[in-house]
């Protein structure tokens, strides 16, 4: 699993770098098929108060995940976005195993009696 840590507007000190690939390499534990996360830390004012947008964009065979999450800290998004690909991520295989169970050929199934 590949990282791809960008920051348009400003840079990101090595700590913060070294504090995303900490918290985000464990999500090869809930879908073992991901081939890079992209993330990207945006900081924007909105009137007087500073925010800061988490992007995830994790790249798995099929479809994509996308993930947005705002914050007034960077840790604290990078969290967030970390709980919301956890969650998504085990949906997706759930979902995923549920299709292989439906299609599988050795499926017995029962034949009810009258």
């Amino acid at each position: 699993m590949k990282f791809r840590i960008e920051s348009p507007g400003h840079k990101l000190s090595p700590s913060l770098k070294e504090f995303i690939t900490k918290k985000l390499s464990p999500l090869d534990r809930y879908y073992k098929d991901i081939q890079e996360i992209e993330v990207t830390m945006l900081n924007e004012t909105r009137g007087s108060r500073e925010i800061v947008n988490c992007t995830l964009n994790i790249r798995v065979p099929g479809k994509d995940e996308y993930i947005k999450v705002s914050s007034t800290i960077f840790e604290d998004a990078v969290l967030k976005a970390a709980d919301a690909a956890k969650r998504r991520l085990r949906i997706r295989k759930t979902q995923l195993q549920a299709a292989r169970k439906r299609n599988s050929p050795n499926r017995k199934v029962a034949a009810k009696k009258a």
